[in-house]
């Protein structure tokens, strides 16, 4: 009978080879490159002076709507009860307003409405109705000018709180 031959146990490499590859693309991917820090050297103004004009606050124009429908604008009643419809002292109160704007071409107007909690909606529609009318005259004043259309600053930057 012939001697069996010893079989050497060896070890597969291969396997864990592979796993090290991926781990070092892996690795190498995620990896972030961190540049140094260098200096800039900017030289500074020698004044402060700039050449477009500073930036004035906007006005803003605050509108009440009651429960009642009483409308108040800036603290002063603007409706004669709860029938007015058209507003008539809002929309001169609204368009005198709009008239900065027209003047000043730096000059914003922020309009806020605040309706009362359970108010109606019908008043807060008076309100952009009132709003409506003092942009068409103020639409007609800038035709009267010969303002171009691009130019023409109209009364448009509502905000509901």
């Amino acid at each position: 009978m012939p001697a069996p031959e010893l079989e050497e146990d060896s070890v597969d490499l291969t396997p864990m080879i592979d796993v090290v590859f991926l781990l070092l693309i892996f690795f190498m991917v995620t990896m972030k490159i961190v540049q140094e820090e260098t200096e800039l050297i900017v030289p500074l103004p020698a004044s402060s002076q700039s050449s477009e004009p500073p930036e004035f606050p906007p006005t803003n124009i605050e509108i009440e709507i009651k429960f009642g429908g009483v409308v108040i604008a800036d603290g002063l009643p603007m409706s004669d009860g709860p029938d007015d419809r058209n507003l008539t002292k809002l929309s001169q109160h609204l368009l005198r307003n709009g008239q900065t704007v027209m003047n000043d071409p730096n000059a914003k107007v922020i309009i806020n409405i605040r309706p009362e909690g359970l108010a109606r909606h019908k008043y807060t529609m008076n309100v952009l109705n009132s709003l409506t009318t003092a942009n068409k005259e103020l639409e007609k004043m800038y035709e009267q000018r010969g303002t171009p259309k691009e130019e023409r600053r109209l009364l448009t930057t509502i905000m509901f709180q």
